[in-house]
């Protein structure tokens, strides 16, 4: 299949399709009985199932294996928020696709699946990409000071500083940036990033320093891996970013445990 990553939007039963152009249509039918309607695909794995599920499939339709992202809507907020503004599957398509007109990698979007109800309620929404083979996530490896392969991680920060400069450098913040949202596949001897969870991101016309340190802040790494993130992330400024960022993680890491002192109190 050719790399065609232009999308076209449809209604089908009051369902709501944006698929990419290159899809066999009889694909779409064949996924809106099988899963939309009876939940269930042969040679189906769960792969997470909390906030939401992500189940990877052997499609063989397509002849691939895929993955299908389904958002779940469990608080009153998010019922009302998502009837306002897109659903995390279409920001998930939005910059899945802005990442891949940069030369960036994410697993290749290919279709956004969606039913509203009555004024605008969100009844279901999936985002919907190929499966990608990785050799690990980088959270794995990066958590673990003993594993066997933890000086890999030194060796990706340049390669890593790049890509996210380069990422926030035309506007696109991830805001769920961390190690466990990047998995790394070797490919002939060559570390290739994809960048996964894509649903809280967005895409601004340009990104001030502080939303910039906000978005680095999640990125867990040692003090010497960090500083050569850093000098390539922004050779000119990169000890201010370091100490910008290790400040907002400071401040983060208070507010995560004073959230979790209040529902200590409210739990018991």
């Amino acid at each position: 299949m050719s790399k065609n990553y232009s999308f076209i939007s449809y209604k089908k039963d009051n369902i709501k399709l944006k698929v990419r152009e290159n899809i066999d249509f009889n694909w779409i039918n064949v996924f809106l009985e099988n899963f939309c309607c009876k939940k269930e695909f042969d040679s189906s794995q769960i792969l997470y199932d909390k906030r939401n599920t992500i189940i990877k499939i052997n499609d063989i339709f397509l002849g691939k294996e895929i993955t299908i992202k389904e958002f779940h809507i469990n608080k009153k907020y998010d019922d009302l928020r998502f009837r306002v503004i897109p659903s995390k599957a279409e920001r998930s398509l939005e910059i899945a696709r802005a990442l891949i007109n940069l030369g960036l990698k994410t697993p290749a979007p290919i279709a956004v699946i969606e039913k509203r109800g009555d004024y605008r309620k969100l009844l279901f929404s999936y985002y919907i990409s190929e499966y990608i083979d990785y050799d690990y996530n980088m959270l794995d490896i990066a958590k673990n000071y003993n594993h066997p392969e933890r000086k890999k991680i030194l060796s990706l920060m340049p390669q890593l500083g790049k890509e996210i400069r380069k990422m926030h450098d035309a506007g696109i913040v991830h805001n769920d940036l961390h190690a466990g949202n990047i998995l790394v596949k070797e490919n002939n001897g060559k570390s290739e990033l994809y960048y996964i969870d894509l649903n809280r991101g967005r895409v601004k016309s340009n990104l001030s320093d502080k939303e910039r340190i906000n978005d680095l802040k999640r990125l867990k790494f040692t003090d010497r891996e960090r500083e050569i993130l850093f000098k390539h992330y922004s050779p000119d400024r990169w000890k201010y970013f370091k100490e910008k960022v290790a400040e907002a993680r400071r401040k983060r890491r208070k507010f995560v445990e004073l959230k979790n002192r209040i529902r200590s109190i409210f739990n018991q």
